[in-house]
């Protein structure tokens, strides 16, 4: 994951619940789609959920949280590939509380442990995942935050 010294990053993110998920990868990686499903699950058990910032996303530490906002004039918006920009629930900024990033499939970590990625200075829990797999990333988001929370 690439952080530019002004804190941008070619990444998006949602919150869920009360947790923030920054998706970083490729142009067509997946990232807006597992965005959206996350978006989409969550409101299927009832919870929050919300678009921080979809294709660039403003990182910055503030009091030891990594906290990610959304450019102003991406505020809201959404990319469906073949379909343009979709307007959608969002909230302006988010702290983060895990780290995707989306690789070639052969590059992917099977079991993460406890693996963690410094950005900004903030270290934060950190999942390498094959991209275009959006049900499989899902389903590893899910139980990386939220196991205990949402047993069936």
């Amino acid at each position: 994951m690439i952080v530019e010294p002004d804190g941008h990053v070619h990444a998006t993110a949602v919150l869920v619940s009360d947790r923030g998920i920054l998706i970083s990868g490729p142009s067509g990686s997946g990232k807006s789609s597992i965005a959206s499903e996350l978006v989409r699950r969550a409101a299927g058990r009832g919870a929050f959920a919300a678009l921080i910032c979809d294709d660039q996303c403003l990182l910055q530490a503030i009091s030891g949280r990594l906290i990610c906002a959304a450019p102003a004039s991406l505020q809201g918006g959404m990319e469906v590939r073949g379909s343009g920009l979709h307007t959608v629930d969002f909230e302006t900024c988010g702290v983060i509380h895990l780290a995707v990033e989306l690789t070639k499939p052969g590059q992917a970590i099977r079991f993460a442990g406890d693996a963690r990625i410094v950005l900004e200075g903030v270290a934060v829990p950190h999942l390498i995942l094959p991209e275009r797999e959006v049900e499989a990333a899902c389903r590893a988001v899910e139980a990386r935050l939220f196991r205990a929370f949402w047993k069936k």
